[in-house]
């Protein structure tokens, strides 16, 4: 800086001695042409000089600050834990920071990708960051943008700091003895349950270290926190599956529910959640375990086995009573059911409108949109006249019109808005309940006053038809109604053979008096010879898949979906076949999958994973945005993962 002081100083003098000396050559050389040009070059000369020397010194001086800025740099990194990586078009390393080699990590010359490819969505701009782990090191590696440089930062620390705060985040759980109830149950059966039940179930959680309360004979609430909790999921609720093997060695049908809410330290927010996870467990009939973290998606476990009965008549009426009061403080009552209605849902649906006509109500049954199947069709059409002297067929357009503040609108044999025949109806509605007896989904997508849906019913028509007796003074049904009712429940059950219980066969006996014969149902229920070719088509392409399970992809032609359910009910009765699976194109413009179980492998479960729905013996699943060959794919992929965790509970639902 001194050197630099004293050129400007030195240049300053020169340039005034400059002016002075032509100031004195004009006035005193002015002929003197020779002596002013060699002055002129001798100044010219020395400038040149001072200005070269001054050049030198300050490429000096920004040489010495490059230098010291570098070791700042470098030194800046190595104290905040930071490490660069350059690399090119082909994702070839070209430059490693010192950072890497103090941590053994030359990569010069290699493949990013090879070396870390879960950077690949990073990489491809699909992230704006992510988190590794090398060497039980945990790094936040960023990319810049517009530059193919991407930083590493040591978080270890960090993570492992946050890591700790979480895994002592509360969580609660409720445990519950499904089908459990004492005054049904003898001494000897108390007995076994209370011995090799329920006390293996409080030595499982003791070794976890889970702080229990038993707050009923069949309940307890669970306590924990995160790195607990953990532990049991690694464990994947092996107590499930023990509960299930001793319960079925002692010939009895008690299992077990579990419901755990984390992912806040609010309890007054876990309670609420934990209730929500219960109620929705026992609507999917029990066996599993339902977990929810809080702003997150709810997710499933187990589930291996079919809901059992547990319905009572003290619940019955209970329910009938609800049901009487929310439809007598009502206006109007529109009836809405599935898109393409299927027996089961025509059924379901008079049975409701015939309660509604009881209580001298006028029902409005959406049942001119969203499409019937085609052998129900023709049982309407065949029946039209008696049907339409008591019931209202309308479009979803006209059950708008009906729609007010104070109106009911019932949902029968479904709980999705996207499967519903009145979707813009249960978008306006104020006042909704629900009627169904399909495993009820996570995301219900639906804000209803009451839901009554029991896994454990065979059909939505045996559901609602079981209460006709808490209405019994007032209900009239013909034979012919009987008949649809009956039909939707012989369809649903595969001609009793599937899904039956005693309460199947009491509201069978009921349709039986009021007119329903069952050799007019199965003529009601033959269908064209065209239809036998058609499933032909699709049986005839079935493969083979881990021996016990076929499936058949047709992607040439389209079908409806009775076809294809009924395709998968004829090859899942074949020796030694435990489940069908058909997938082809149908007649609406979707991609279809229906899915049939013998009750060895629960395929809702796993049409779950794949976002569609049904029972543990038939489920199904309708997209408009994929084809065959993918939905193949996909299929294959869930059912290696199903088979790989079948035993361990982990068969997971997104």
């Amino acid at each position: 800086m001194r050197r630099m002081r004293f050129i400007s100083l030195l240049s300053l003098f020169t340039i005034i001695g400059v002016v002075i000396a032509l100031a004195f050559l004009y006035f005193f050389f002015k002929t003197d042409i020779i002596i002013s040009a060699l002055i002129l070059i001798l100044f010219s000369i020395l400038l040149g000089i001072i200005y070269s020397s001054l050049d030198r010194i300050r490429r000096e001086m920004t040489k010495d600050i490059e230098n010291n800025l570098e070791l700042s740099y470098k030194e800046v990194l190595s104290h905040g834990d930071i490490g660069i990586i350059v690399y090119d078009e082909n994702y070839e390393i070209t430059f490693m920071s010192d950072f890497f080699v103090k941590k053994n990590m030359d990569h010069l010359g290699e493949k990013l990708l090879n070396w870390l490819p879960e950077l690949q969505e990073m990489i491809s701009n699909e992230a704006n960051n992510h988190i590794v782990i090398i060497n039980d090191e945990k790094f936040s590696v960023r990319k810049v943008d517009n530059a193919n440089v991407i930083t590493f930062k040591n978080i270890t620390r960090e993570f492992d700091l946050d890591k700790k705060l979480d895994d002592q985040n509360p969580v609660l759980g409720y445990l519950v003895y499904d089908n459990y109830d004492e005054a049904s149950m003898s001494e000897d059966e108390l007995a076994y349950i209370n011995a090799n039940i329920k006390v293996p179930v409080i030595e499982y959680f003791k070794k976890f270290g889970v702080v229990y309360h038993t707050l009923r004979n069949n309940r307890m609430l669970l306590n924990m926190n995160e790195e607990t909790y953990e532990k049991i999921r690694n464990d994947r609720f092996s107590i499930l599956r023990t509960v299930r093997k001793v319960s079925s060695e002692g010939n009895t049908d008690v299992t077990i529910s579990m419901a755990f809410a984390r992912g806040s330290d609010n309890y007054e927010e876990l309670d609420e959640i934990l209730e929500d996870l219960l109620d929705l467990s026992q609507a999917r009939g029990g066996d599993q375990v339902v977990v929810k973290k809080a702003g997150e998606e709810t997710m499933f476990y187990g589930g291996n086995t079919e809901a059992r009965e547990k319905q009572s008549k003290t619940k019955l009426r209970v329910t009938a009573n609800s049901i009487k009061d929310l439809i007598e403080k009502s206006s109007s009552v529109i009836i809405v059911g599935h898109k393409d209605m299927d027996a089961d849902c025509v059924g379901s649906a008079i049975a409701m409108s015939n309660i509604v006509i009881s209580l001298n109500k006028k029902p409005y049954i959406v049942a001119k949109s969203g499409g019937m199947e085609p052998m129900i069709a023709d049982v309407v059409s065949k029946y039209s006249k008696v049907i339409e002297a008591k019931h209202r067929f309308v479009s979803e357009t006209e059950a708008m019109d009906q729609l007010n503040d104070d109106t009911l609108v019932i949902m029968v044999d479904h709980h999705s808005a996207a499967q519903s025949n009145g979707s813009n109806i249960l978008k306006e509605a104020k006042r909704i309940i629900i009627l169904d007896h399909h495993r009820r989904r996570a995301d219900l997508d639906v804000i209803a006053m009451m839901l009554y849906i029991e896994a454990s019913a065979s059909s939505a028509t045996e559901l609602i038809a079981e209460l006709f007796p808490f209405f019994f003074k007032n209900i009239d049904i013909t034979s012919e109604e009987a008949n649809i009712m009956y039909l939707g429940i012989m369809i649903d059950t595969d001609h009793f053979r599937v899904r039956t219980g005693s309460r199947t066969f009491d509201v069978a006996k009921m349709l039986r008096s009021y007119g329903a014969d069952p050799m007019v149902c199965d003529e009601l229920a033959s269908e064209p010879y065209g239809n036998v070719i058609e499933r032909s088509r699709l049986i005839n392409v079935g493969k083979l898949y881990k021996n016990d399970v076929i499936i058949a992809a047709q992607s040439e032609g389209t079908f409806s979906r009775s076809i294809a359910s009924q395709a998968c009910d004829i090859m899942v009765k074949a020796k030694e076949i435990e489940a069908a699976f058909v997938i082809c194109n149908s007649d609406k413009g979707e991609t279809i999958i229906s899915a049939r179980s013998n009750g060895k492998i629960n395929v809702q479960t796993i049409m779950e994973k794949m976002h569609g729905g049904g029972h543990m013996t038939a489920a199904g699943l309708q997209v408009t945005d994929s084809s065959v060959a993918k939905l193949e794919a996909d299929l294959l992929k869930i059912l290696d993962e199903y088979f790989k965790g079948v035993n361990d509970e982990s068969n997971t639902v997104v």
